[in-house]
This record gives C-alpha cells, sequence and structure tokens, in this order.
C-alpha cells in the first residue's frame, strides 16, 4: 500500500472519529455529566476504603477483642445468619436503607428473640420490625428534621455523659449541610418494650436506642454516617465507635452486605420464565449502544485494531528480551548467614538475627511494628495472627533469655526453632 493511501485512510478515520464524537458527545446529559466512578457514593461497605465506606469500623472492631472472628452474610439471612447457642450472635447492619424483605426481618426477630443482638444503623429500617416495636412502622422520625453541616453527639452513660462529639458533614471535599435523623420517642411502643436511649445529640434528640426483644436486644441508631471512613478519621469520630461498640454485649459479629442493595423478588429465588413472561432478553450490542462509555470504549476498540492492522509495519531493531525479575533473596540470605553461625556455634548472635526476622514478618504481615514487645503487643499479634497469646509470649521469652546468655545450647536453639516454625506455618 502506498504511503499517500495510508494518509488518505488516517484522515479517513480522523473524520469519523470527529463525527462520531459529534454524534455521542452531545447526547450526554449536562446535569449528570459523565459516567465515572464517583467515591464520593455512600456505600457503607466494610471493604471500602472511600470516605463513605466503613472499612476503618471493621478494623477497629477486628482489633478490639471484644468480638469473635467475623462472618460475611452475601445472602438473604434464612440463609446466610448463623445462631450458636453457646454464644452471642451479633447481626450488624450499616447502611442508607435495610432493604430487607419480610420474611428475613420475620427471621432476625426470631433470632433476637432467641437471646441473640441486632445492631442497626440506617435512615431507613426494616418496615417488618418497625411494626412490631413501634406504634407506626411508617413514621419513625421527628417530623422537624435537622439540617445543618455539623451536629455535637453525646451518650447517657454516666461515665460518658460530659463529652461530646463532634460530627462535620463532609461532600466532595466541602463541607456541606445535611439532613440528620433523630427518633420520635413517642412513637416507642411501651406497651410491649421498654426502650432505653442511649445516645443522643447535645439538644436531647435521640439517635442510638437500646430494646429488648424476647431474651435478645435489637439496638437502632439513625445517623449511620458517624460510623463512615471520612468520620472514623478524626478523632471525636473514632472515640465515638469505640464509645458505641462498648454498649454491645460482646459475641460473634455477622455484617450483612446483601442488603445493603435491593434485590429483586426474581433474584432472590429460582424462577424460571418459561412462559415468556420474566424480563425481555436483550442482546450485548444494544446494551452496549445503551452506555456512551461503552459505546466509546467499542468505538475506539475497532479503530486501534484497524490502525494498528495498517501501520505495524517493520520493527526497527530486534526484539528485546524481557528483563528478568529480581528474586527476593532474603530468606536465603537469613538461611546462609543462621548456617554460618551455627557453624562458628555463635548461638547468641543467631538467636539476634533470629529475632529481627520474627519481628520483621509480623511488621510486614500484620502492620504491627515495635522494637520492645509487650503484652499489648502480643495481644494485637495473638488476634491477628489467630496464633494463642500464650506461644507467642513463650518466643518473645526464650529471646530475653537467650538474648543475656552467655553459653546456649543446640537444644535450646532447636525448641526456639521449633516454636518460631509453628508460628509461621500456622498463623493467619
Amino acid at each position: 500500500m502506498s504511503k499517500s493511501a495510508k494518509i488518505s485512510i488516517v484522515l479517513g478515520f480522523v473524520t469519523l472519529f470527529i463525527v462520531l464524537f459529534y454524534l455521542f458527545g452531545g447526547q450526554e446529559d449536562e446535569d449528570q455529566g459523565p459516567d465515572v466512578i464517583n467515591q464520593w457514593t455512600e456505600t457503607f461497605d466494610p471493604s471500602d476504603k472511600g470516605p463513605y465506606g466503613t472499612y476503618m469500623l471493621k478494623e477497629l472492631m477486628d482489633t478490639a477483642n471484644m468480638f469473635g472472628n467475623f462472618i460475611d452474610i452475601d445472602k438473604q439471612l434464612e440463609k446466610g445468619l448463623q445462631d450458636n447457642p453457646n454464644m452471642n450472635d451479633i447481626y450488624f447492619f450499616i447502611g442508607a436503607t435495610n432493604y430487607m424483605v419480610d420474611s428475613s426481618a420475620e427471621h432476625l426477630m426470631d433470632f433476637v428473640d432467641d437471646g441473640n443482638t441486632a445492631f442497626i444503623a440506617a435512615r431507613s429500617f426494616p418496615y417488618k420490625i418497625c411494626e412490631e416495636l413501634f406504634y407506626d412502622g411508617r413514621v419513625l422520625f421527628e417530623n422537624e428534621l435537622l439540617f445543618d453541616s455539623t451536629q455535637y453527639m453525646k451518650f447517657s452513660h454516666p461515665d460518658l455523659k460530659s463529652k461530646r462529639y463532634e460530627f462535620i458533614y463532609v461532600n466532595n471535599d466541602t463541607i456541606k449541610p445535611k439532613l440528620w435523623h433523630y427518633f420520635d420517642t413517642t412513637n416507642f411502643d411501651t406497651y410491649n418494650t421498654t426502650p432505653i436511649f442511649i445516645g443522643t445529640n447535645t439538644l436531647g434528640k435521640v439517635d442510638f436506642v437500646k430494646m429488648p426483644y424476647g431474651d435478645g436486644w435489637f439496638y437502632f441508631h439513625s445517623i449511620p454516617y458517624c460510623f463512615t471512613n471520612i468520620c472514623m478519621m478524626r478523632r471525636d469520630g473514632f472515640q465515638y465507635a469505640e464509645h458505641m461498640l462498648e454498649h454491645i454485649p460482646p459475641g460473634r459479629v455477622q455484617w450483612d452486605r446483601y442488603n445493603l442493595e435491593f434485590h429483586s423478588a426474581s433474584s432472590n429465588s429460582d424462577y424460571d420464565d418459561e412462559d415468556g413472561d420474566g424480563p425481555e432478553r436483550r442482546s450485548i450490542m444494544e446494551f452496549i449502544l445503551e452506555h456512551p462509555s461503552l459505546t466509546w470504549a467499542l468505538v475506539l476498540l475497532i479503530i486501534g485494531a484497524v490502525l494498528y492492522v495498517l501501520f505495524k509495519g517493520k520493527r526497527m531493531q530486534d526484539r528485546i528480551p524481557a528483563a528478568e525479575s529480581k528474586d527476593n533473596t532474603s530468606m536465603g540470605y537469613v538461611k546462609t548467614l543462621a548456617a554460618l553461625y551455627m557453624q562458628k556455634g555463635s548461638h547468641s548472635k543467631l538467636i539476634r538475627l533470629k529475632e529481627k526476622t520474627f519481628l520483621n514478618f509480623i511488621a510486614e504481615r500484620y502492620y504491627i511494628i515495635t522494637n520492645k514487645p509487650d503484652k499489648a503487643f502480643i495481644q494485637k499479634v495473638a488476634v491477628k495472627s489467630q496464633i494463642s497469646e500464650e506461644k507467642i509470649t513463650e518466643i518473645f521469652k526464650l529471646f530475653r533469655r537467650f538474648n543475656g546468655a552467655v553459653n546456649v545450647t543446640d537444644d535450646q536453639l532447636i525448641n526456639l526453632h521449633r516454636k518460631i516454625e509453628y508460628f509461621y506455618k500456622n498463623c493467619r
């Protein structure tokens, strides 16, 4: 193909690109803007590290030593919620709306009635539960909603009532006013239950309440924003979350992620559209053309493929072999040093090397750093690694004993080595 022909083809594709940009680019909604992933979306997801995720709260709970291993609920409660009669199981939910269906709500009420705990922080609660615990399940909050950028929260507990916690609403890195929801205390069904008002704002409006149900307890919080990452990055927010968790009895936390989103009836069953009355099936191209971002991706893919075929040309030089990645030889280096120390009988140097390697392993794996291991450090390592405190304490006791010893026998060194190897092989 001649050079002029190639230039003509390129100009043709550039013209086509401009036409497509004019046709598709003008259809974008000016109010909505382009389809982008917005990090300020309220997800309340415990794995989301964005401003409105709850990753920091889950990390706090994971190291609080008052809750067991987490269970993620990613299905309806009838299938995902577990009840161990030998412990306090805790149903845990934080989100804008709890989309729990009636059958799941009834299952949760039976779960609490059997002596377990449920904590729900939301702006919209399951109607089935509200119908049971409130006079009017459709009206939970005060009619006079507060619209402000800042609120000051407090607890009713005598040891905490003198402290207030500042919460500022931030969106897109800007302080903005928002609606703050508070419970209508006249709507609690005090004939069947006796609510305990745990938390309020400084004006006395209730946002945190505890209600008995059967042999268990329901905890309701009306402002889930308080537990998002952006709030917990501030000292007041972090302390508020700590004290909130202290009100919940210890147990095994089961975090509900499934009901953060709405699930249609067809998605919750084994529905088979044999009669052709179900959702209309669409082709892949129809779906792509309905979304401008996918349409542009397809157009650019086609253009790029054509240009590649036309202009890949001759290579200007031979292929350059890929550089081999460098292997991490640090562990081999440690083993080599250990062998040299063993040959020379330098057991004390070998023990110091093992201790430094062990502390580096903990720092890199669990992000827990210290030069002087104490009881708090050992407790954190035990929680993260799932190795008992006793076994970890034994390792550091041997380090301290041998570091000051002049003579260390081979048997003592082998005993220390076996305990460290047990940790490496069985840690989480």
